[in-house]
C-alpha cells in the first residue's frame, strides 16, 4: 500500500506542468528615440502617418503600442499581434511612445523602453525640447528625517541638441511657483526645505532659440 501511495506521488509530480514564462521586453526600434521623425507620410499640414516598429518578444502573444502626445498629455492604445503599426498623429508635437508584450495564458504583460520622437510640421527648422523627466525624489516619496537636505535631479533631451538652461518651479501647492531659474545642470542640490510638509516641483527646459517645455508635476514628502 505504502509503495502504491509512493507511486502515485511520484506520477503525480513527473505530471505537474511548467509554469507559463513571463513575455519578453520587446526592443523598440522605429521611432528612433530622440529624433526627429522626418520620414512620415504626410496627410495634411497638420497630420501626418508615422511608422511604429519593433522585434518580437519571446513568450508574446500580442502587443499593445501606447502613445502619449507631451504637448497636450493625450495618451492613446492600440492592440495588434503584429510587430509594426502605422499610427496617424498631429505634426509639430513631441510624443513618447513603448510597446507592452502580452501573454494571454497567464495575464501577464512586460512594458518596453519609453521612447521620445519629435513629428514636424512644414518646413519646421526649430523644435522644443522634450519635457524633462524628473528622477529624483521620485514620485510619493518621503524623505526620511535622516537625510537633512533634497537635491532635485532629471533629465532632459532636445531635437536640435541646443538645450540653453532650466527653471525649476519648486512649492506646497499643487500649482508649484518659480523657485530658480537658469540653471545650466539637470541638478538643483543640498535644498534646505520645511519639515513635515508636501512638495510639488516641476522642470521647464529652454533651448538656445527660446523653445520651452514643462516636465509632469512630482510631488513628495518631507518627514
Amino acid at each position: 500500500m505504502r509503495n502504491a501511495f509512493l507511486f502515485l506521488l511520484i506520477l503525480c509530480i513527473g505530471c505537474r506542468k511548467e509554469p507559463e514564462p513571463l513575455p519578453a521586453k520587446a526592443l523598440l526600434l522605429l521611432p528612433r528615440n530622440n529624433e526627429i521623425c522626418a520620414d512620415g507620410l504626410i496627410i495634411s499640414n497638420s497630420r501626418s502617418q508615422i511608422l511604429f516598429k519593433w522585434e518580437a518578444s519571446k513568450n508574446t502573444d500580442s502587443y499593445t503600442l501606447s502613445i502619449k502626445n507631451l504637448e497636450n498629455g493625450q495618451l492613446s492604445t492600440h492592440n495588434t499581434d503584429k510587430t509594426q503599426l502605422t499610427i496617424e498623429l498631429d505634426r509639430k508635437s513631441a510624443y513618447s511612445w513603448f510597446i507592452s508584450s502580452k501573454n494571454t495564458k497567464i495575464a501577464k504583460e512586460i512594458s518596453s523602453d519609453l521612447w521620445k520622437f519629435y513629428n514636424p510640421a512644414p518646413a519646421q527648422t526649430s523644435f522644443s525640447p522634450f519635457p524633462a523627466e524628473l528622477i529624483a525624489p521620485r514620485y510619493a516619496e518621503t524623505i526620511p528625517l535622516t537625510q537633512e537636505k533634497v537635491t532635485l535631479r532629471w533629465s532632459a533631451t532636445d531635437p536640435d541638441g541646443d538645450i540653453d538652461s532650466y527653471d525649476i518651479y519648486l512649492g506646497n501647492s499643487n500649482v508649484p511657483p518659480l523657485f530658480r531659474s537658469g540653471l545650466k545642470q539637470p541638478v538643483l542640490a543640498d535644498l534646505q526645505l520645511d519639515r513635515n510638509k508636501t512638495y510639488y516641483w516641476k522642470v521647464n527646459t529652454r533651448d538656445s532659440k527660446g523653445n520651452r517645455s514643462n516636465s509632469d508635476v512630482y510631488v513628495f514628502k518631507l518627514d
